[in-house]
């Protein structure tokens, strides 16, 4: 199933489908490890609102609720 990065629990694994940010911040984002295929972990949530971070290419990567909601991914328990 593919669903928003801001709808996973943290220590689920899921894969990058598309990030859906004006082209600027798609950019930045892919440059991150946020690209097709990657595979990523959230690793921590903060309050409502504020930042989470996740473990992309060995890598912990801190981002804001906003550009997290436009991230697409695939949950792993749903491959078949």
């Amino acid at each position: 199933m593919v669903v928003p990065l801001s709808q996973i629990d943290v220590g689920e694994w899921v894969s990058v489908v598309w990030v859906g940010s004006e082209k600027s911040m798609a950019t930045r984002l892919q440059d991150l490890g946020f690209s097709p295929q990657e595979k990523i972990c959230c690793i921590l949530k903060g309050k409502p609102g504020g930042m989470r971070a996740y473990l992309v290419r060995n890598a912990v990567i801190g981002l804001r609720e906003n550009n997290i909601g436009e991230i697409f991914v695939q949950t792993q328990s749903t491959d078949s």
